[in-house]
C-alpha cells in the first residue's frame, strides 16, 4: 500500500465487485480485504493515469513463461541467481523460499504469476508435489542454494577434517537437511542441468555429494566443482564461493567448467567507488527505533532523480536509463558510532589508535578487531553478508560517516538499479546479503546456455 505515494491524485473506488481472488475472504480479516480489493479497483479505473511502478501490483501485468528454456529456482531469496540465468536467456517457471519479503521482491521485479511461486518449508513442496508437478513440465534447469548449517563457514572445526570425517558428518548433520531435500527435488524433476551454490567449505565434501545426487536421481549425472571469487569476474567485491553444476554429457560439463576457470581475471577493473559512483550523499537516521522514516537526510524507499551512470554502472543496469533511485537509506547510529566512523581512516579497524578512546571492545581485540572497518573505495568491497541487517560497523562508507546503505550493498553484488527491494530496512540488508552476485550467476548461467544454441 505504501507505492500509493507514487500516484496522489488517484481517487479511491469503492466497489463490492471482487478484483482480487474470492479465497482471500478466508484468510484476510475482512477490513482488509475489503482495502485491498478497492486498491485493485483504483488501480484498474486509473490505469491510464497510474503510475509504472503501481502496475506492478495488478494481475494482469503477469506472463506465463514462454519458450523451451526454463528453470526453477529453490531457495530464490530475492533472486540474485534467478536474474544472472534470466539475463542469459533462461526464465523463470516456479520459485520457492521460506521467506515473504525476498519472495515479495522476486515478485515485485519479474512478471511471473503469483501461482509460480512456493511460500514456504521445501519439504511441504515435496510432500504436496503432485499438486505443483505439471509447472515443472519445461523446466530445464534448476538452481539454488540450500543452506547447509552443518558446514557453515562458521564453523571453522570442519575445515581441519580429513576428508572421510567431513563426509561424514556432512551425511549425519541434521542441520543439513535441506541440501538432502533439494537432492530429493533433482531426483523428482530431473533437469538437463543444475546449479548449487554454497559455502566455499562444501567442496570439500564433493565426492558425497556426487554420490548423493546420482542415488536420488538415478541418472548419470556428471559434475563440474568451482570455487569462484566473485572479485575475478568484474565484481567489486572479494566473495569466495563454491558452485556446483550438473548435466548429462561430461564433455558439455567440462567445457563449461573450462570455460568459467578461462574467464577469471587477476583481479577486478571495477572497485567500490565505481559501485558507489553518482549516488546522493546521505546522513543517519536521527531517531532511534524509528527505520520506516525517510528524508533528505537519510534517504528514501523511492526517489524520482537522475542519476548519472559510469561503466559499472552502465554494466549492471545493461545500458537503461535510471529515473528512480530505490532503497538509498540510512538506519540509526549513536554519537559515539558516528565519530568512529568520523575517525578511522580508509581501511583501518577497531584496533586503530584514532578511537581506542572510544572503543568499548578495545579489551576483546582478538574477537572484535573488526567490529568496525572502514571500507576502502580504491579496492573491491570485503564480503557483503546479511549481517548488514544488525548493523554496518564493519561497512562504513569511505568518505560518508555511515553504514553502507542497502542500494550501496546491491550495486556491490551487481543488481540493477531498477531492482527494488521490498520488506523493512533490515529485510532488505538481509536479502542482499544472502543472495549471489548477479553478474557472477550470469557468467555460469551463460555458458550453460551455450549448450542450447
Amino acid at each position: 500500500m505504501d507505492l500509493l505515494v507514487l500516484n496522489e491524485n488517484l481517487n479511491t473506488i469503492e466497489t463490492e465487485q471482487l478484483h482480487i481472488p474470492a479465497s482471500y475472504r478466508e484468510k484476510l480479516p475482512l477490513e482488509l480485504f475489503t482495502r485491498l480489493n478497492n486498491l485493485y479497483a483504483t488501480f484498474r479505473g486509473n490505469h491510464a493515469s497510474a503510475h509504472p511502478l503501481l502496475k506492478k501490483y495488478l494481475p494482469e501485468t503477469r506472463q506465463e513463461p514462454q519458450g523451451e528454456l526454463l528453470f526453477a529456482d529453490f531457495f530464490s531469496g530475492a533472486g540474485g541467481l534467478s536474474q544472472g540465468l534470466i539475463y542469459a536467456g533462461f526464465q523463470p517457471a516456479f520459485v520457492n523460499d521460506h521467506n515473504t519479503d525476498a519472495l515479495e521482491t522476486y515478485y515485485f521485479n519479474h512478471t511471473l504469476p503469483l501461482s509460480r511461486f512456493f511460500k514456504g518449508d521445501i519439504k511441504d513442496l515435496l510432500d504436496n508435489f503432485l499438486i505443483y508437478q505439471h509447472l515443472f513440465e519445461k523446466v530445464k534447469v534448476v538452481a539454488g542454494g540450500p543452506p547447509c548449517q552443518g558446514f557453515s563457514m562458521a564453523n571453522r572445526r570442519n575445515f581441519k577434517l580429513d576428508i572421510a570425517t567431513a563426509e561424514k558428518r556432512f551425511i549425519e548433520d541434521e542441520r543439513n537437511k535441506l541440501y538432502k531435500y533439494f537432492v530429493r527435488l533433482l531426483g523428482i524433476i530431473k533437469p538437463d542441468f543444475f546449479i548449487m551454490e554454497n559455502v566455499k567449505g562444501m567442496q570439500k565434501v564433493k565426492r558425497q555429494i556426487e554420490v548423493d545426487i546420482r542415488e536420488a536421481t538415478d541418472v548419470e549425472y556428471y559434475f563440474t566443482h568451482l570455487r569462484l571469487d566473485a572479485q575475478r569476474f568484474n565484481v567489486p567485491q572479494s566473495r569466495d564461493r563454491y558452485i556446483l553444476i550438473g548435466g548429462r554429457d561430461v564433455f558439455t560439463l567440462e567445457q563449461i567448467g573450462t570455460s568459467i576457470k578461462g574467464m577469471e581475471r587477476s583481479f577486478s577493473s571495477y572497485k567500490l567507488k565505481d559501485a558507489l559512483f553518482g549516488l546522493p550523499a546521505i546522513g543517519t537516521n536521527p531517531v532511534k527505533r524509528r527505520p520506516e522514516l525517510e528524508g533528505e537526510v537519510h534517504g528514501f524507499t523511492i526517489r524520482k532523480i537522475p542519476l548519472e551512470q559510469n561503466a559499472f554502472l552502465q554494466e549492471i543496469n545493461k545500458g537503461e536509463t535510471v529515473t528512480y533511485l530505490f532503497n538509498h537509506k540510512s538506519r540509526y547510529n549513536n554519537e559515539n558510532d558516528l565519530e568512529i566512523f568520523r575517525r578511522l581512516p580508509e581501511g583501518a579497524n577497531s584496533l586503530h589508535e584514532s578511537i581506542q578512546e572510544l572503543n568499548n571492545y578495545r579489551n576483546r581485540d582478538h574477537i572484535f578487531k573488526d567490529k568496525y572497518y572502514k571500507l576502502m573505495q580504491d579496492e573491491v568491497c570485503r564480503t557483503i553478508t546479511s549481517h548488514m541487517k544488525y548493523d554496518c560497523h564493519m561497512y562504513i562508507h569511505p568518505s560518508q560517516a555511515r553504514g553502507l546503505s542497502p542500494r550501496e550493498a546491491a550495486r556491490i553484488q551487481t543488481f540493477p538499479d531498477c531492482y527494488m527491494f521490498r520488506g523493512a530496512l533490515n529485510d532488505w540488508y538481509q536479502q542482499i546479503g544472502n543472495a549471489v552476485p548477479v553478474k557472477l550467476a550470469e557468467v555460469v548461467a551463460n555458458q550453460i546456455y551455450e549448450h542450447y544454441r
